[in-house]
């Protein structure tokens, strides 16, 4: 199996997923939302500036400004540089209808805190604190500028309204370096778990061989060397109790032939995933009675093909020994970026809610191979396949 050993000291722990990211930017465009609408609720109210032109025109502004970023975020991707620039247009845009609104008095100075919640969604501490730093700056900055500023009180108020700001900045500077943290170590788990799993196949993979070579070697040798026996002894005197044991004899070499090819199918490691998935297959339907349907699409390698092997042999185990089935179909393919396994039959069904019934119970193989392929990044997904019986797919991410 290829893997990479983690390294002890720097392990391989992504900044910040591309998605993790986009999820961010989805939360903060539907704050703006409600934040525009309680800017608009605001300019009702009393204050220091009675021209609502400017500030109805930026706001118009700043709202179909909110509504692309609202579909953008929605509709393609987003990374890093997005994230920054909105961040620049909201303190521009809550600085400007401040002003626009009366200065330090303007009730619309209560949506400069919506900057510092938003960019803690995006889990990057030193970012935060910037947008902090120029919030808080931003606010003084047009509080002073402003005619109202001359007003009795107003530096304390200015003041207060700042220390305010900070405070509730630096709430979010802590929140959001807590939210990393946590991310990091949800990572470092996820990596571990991974490297575990990949341990555990390989430990797998490394005693069904020696076991299966032991019973190869070593069993079926010694029954063949018996049957060679019976042979002989069979030409010197005739009897049917030597028949009846050659035929047993027979049988058990027969039987541990497919526990050896079940244990280590030879054919995985020498002709591939979909060679070793058509032999497994045709060997249930052989056992079972059903007919079989083979539907393989499948290039190349795939780093996780034991796994993929391991959990068909469990599903195809389950059609033999519990669905009845009088048709299975086995799928095999390459679909976006991802190698899917398929495994349906018509016969009696199991719901997705057995799954954890059947851990409950004992019966831990189904239920084992949706906890290796979902630590391996993948989904194992039970549903009633149309018309009856069982639909079980089984996805991996490819990493190759």
């Amino acid at each position: 199996m290829n893997r990479s050993e983690p390294s002890a000291s720097s392990p391989a722990v992504p900044a910040f997923p591309s998605e993790a990211t986009a999820e961010a930017e989805r939360a903060v465009a539907w704050l703006r939302v409600p934040a525009i609408a309680l800017l608009a609720l605001s300019q009702g109210l009393e204050h220091p500036n009675p021209e609502q032109t400017g500030f109805l025109i930026t706001l118009a502004l700043y709202s179909a400004w909110s509504a692309g970023m609202l579909a953008w975020v929605h509709l393609r991707p987003v990374g890093q540089r997005l994230a920054l620039a909105a961040t620049g247009v909201d303190i521009a845009a809550i600085s400007a209808l401040a002003v626009l609104s009366g200065g330090a008095f303007s009730h619309a100075r209560l949506a400069f805190f919506l900057v510092p919640v938003a960019v803690a969604f995006r889990f990057r501490p030193a970012i935060t604190a910037a947008a902090v730093v120029v919030t808080t700056s931003a606010y003084v900055l047009q509080a002073v500028a402003h005619p109202a500023a001359s007003q009795p009180e107003a530096a304390r108020f200015i003041l207060t309204q700042a220390g305010f700001l900070a405070w509730v900045g630096a709430a979010c500077v802590l929140l959001s370096l807590l939210l990393a943290r946590r991310t990091e170590l949800v990572a470092r788990l996820a990596e571990s778990r991974s490297q575990l799993l990949a341990d555990a196949l390989e430990a797998e993979q490394r005693e069904r061989k020696a076991l299966a070579e032991a019973l190869h070697d070593q069993a079926i040798q010694n029954l063949l060397s018996a049957r060679h026996e019976l042979e002989e002894a069979g030409e010197a005197l005739s009897h049917p109790a030597l028949g009846r044991a050659d035929d047993a004899l027979s049988k058990s070499v027969a039987q541990l032939r497919d526990a050896v090819f079940e244990l280590h199918p030879y054919v995985l490691d020498e002709a591939g995933l979909e060679a070793a998935l058509r032999s497994i297959s045709k060997r249930a339907a052989s056992r079972a009675g059903f007919e079989l349907r083979l539907d393989f699409h499948y290039r190349g390698k795939h780093a996780r093909e034991q796994l993929l092997f391991s959990a068909a042999r469990e599903l195809l185990a389950n059609v033999v020994a519990h669905a009845e089935a009088s048709n299975v179909l086995v799928r095999l393919s390459d679909m976006d970026g991802s190698v899917l396994l398929l495994v349906e039959d018509d016969g009696v069904g199991l719901p997705a809610d057995q799954l954890s019934e059947r851990l409950a119970t004992g019966h831990i193989g189904l239920a084992s191979q949706r906890v290796r392929v979902e630590a391996a990044g993948g989904t194992l997904v039970v549903t009633p396949a149309h018309g009856g019986g069982t639909r079980v797919e089984v996805r991996l991410p490819r990493s190759d």
